[in-house]
């Protein structure tokens, strides 16, 4: 069952109900007919939806697919440090077979034929002593670190001695690429967060002085204005979810 997007309903929802509003009260002002008005208000409601829609909702897609990448790249950093070094070995010794090498595995390290592969994954930068100990390593081979993320400082330092090192952002796309990513990732599974917790979250008690002072402010203008149901509405709501977010917080 596909879930409901509530917030891109909500967002098209708003610019729609906003383009009505302004259309209808400036045309009803203008032109003093309120048939007129509410024809033309209706058709840039659905015009503005239509369109804050399809902007909207392609955003959103592309945001989505970019913080999906994300949670897997976290989610795979938090897999390869919680691994053993057999498994991590192994995985890239498929990954480099994948790639037409011919490999073997000595102690903690991968060889082909002009390559030798360091691996250490943990969830801290690598530091310049990390490097460090590669670079003690001797061998005439070129010398490649995989890790989940590389200080700036540590990548000076292997850039310094030749050596190729390539954190998560690289990983990633390559075991994806090849189809390696692990079915299921160590410790992958999180507690969903309630709707309670996630509306309470949006609420502040920053904000709770500014919607009070908005909404006595468009209360008070409601005497002095031709359109004095909008002002009240809107400074009735700010003034209710002001009260709100002062008992909720």
């Amino acid at each position: 069952m596909r879930k409901i997007n509530l917030p891109l309903i909500l967002d098209t929802l708003f610019i729609a109900l906003c383009a009505f509003l302004l259309f209808f009260t400036a045309l009803r002002y203008y032109t003093g007919n309120a048939y007129v008005a509410l024809g033309f208000a209706v058709c840039a409601c659905l015009l503005f939806g239509c369109l804050s829609f399809l902007y909207i909702s392609r955003r959103q897609n592309k945001k989505l697919l970019i913080s999906r990448d994300e949670k897997q790249k976290k989610l795979l950093s938090l897999h390869l440090s919680l691994s053993s070094d057999d498994y991590i070995c192994e995985l890239f010794e498929k990954f480099l077979q994948t790639e037409g090498n011919k490999t073997e595995i000595k102690g903690e390290k991968i060889y082909t034929e002009d390559t030798v592969y360091f691996f250490d994954f943990k969830m801290q930068p690598l530091t310049e002593d990390d490097i460090a100990k590669t670079i003690k390593f001797k061998s005439e081979l070129k010398k490649v670190f995989y890790c989940c993320k590389c200080s700036a400082e540590a990548l000076l330092l292997a850039e310094n001695f030749l050596i190729d090192v390539r954190s998560i952002e690289t990983v990633y796309p390559l075991l994806k690429e090849k189809k390696l990513l692990p079915e299921k990732y160590a410790y992958g599974e999180t507690k969903k967060v309630s709707t309670w917790k996630l509306i309470k979250s949006r609420f502040s008690r920053k904000i709770c002085a500014p919607l009070f002072w908005s909404g006595a402010a468009l209360l008070i203008l409601s005497y002095f204005t031709f359109f004095p149901v909008y002002y009240i509405v809107s400074g009735g709501i700010m003034l209710i979810l002001s009260a709100v977010t002062l008992v909720i917080t």
